[in-house]
C-alpha cells in the first residue's frame, strides 16, 4: 500500500491527474483523469523521463471525492 493510500484510505481516492509544475504552480496537466493510482504514477514516470529540467517536473494531484452541485447556484 502507498504512502498516499494509508494517508487517505485507498477507498476514498477517486481521481488522479498529472500536472507539470513550476516553483509550486502548476503550469499544464495532462487531460486525462486517472481511476488507477498505478495508471496516472506511469504516465507521470513516463513524462518526467522526457523533460531534462530539475525546474518542471511532473506530479501526480488526487480528488479524494466528489460532490454533489446545485444546478441553481451560479458560481457567484
Amino acid at each position: 500500500m502507498s504512502k498516499l493510500s494509508m494517508t487517505l484510505g485507498h477507498e476514498a481516492v477517486v481521481a488522479y491527474k498529472v500536472v507539470l509544475m513550476f516553483q509550486g504552480e502548476v503550469m499544464k496537466d495532462d487531460p486525462k483523469i486517472y481511476v488507477q493510482y498505478s495508471a496516472a504514477f506511469k504516465k507521470c514516470e513516463q513524462l518526467n523521463h522526457l523533460i531534462k529540467s530539475d525546474d518542471y517536473k511532473w506530479k501526480l494531484m488526487c480528488a479524494k471525492g466528489w460532490y454533489d452541485i446545485d444546478p441553481n447556484d451560479k458560481g457567484e
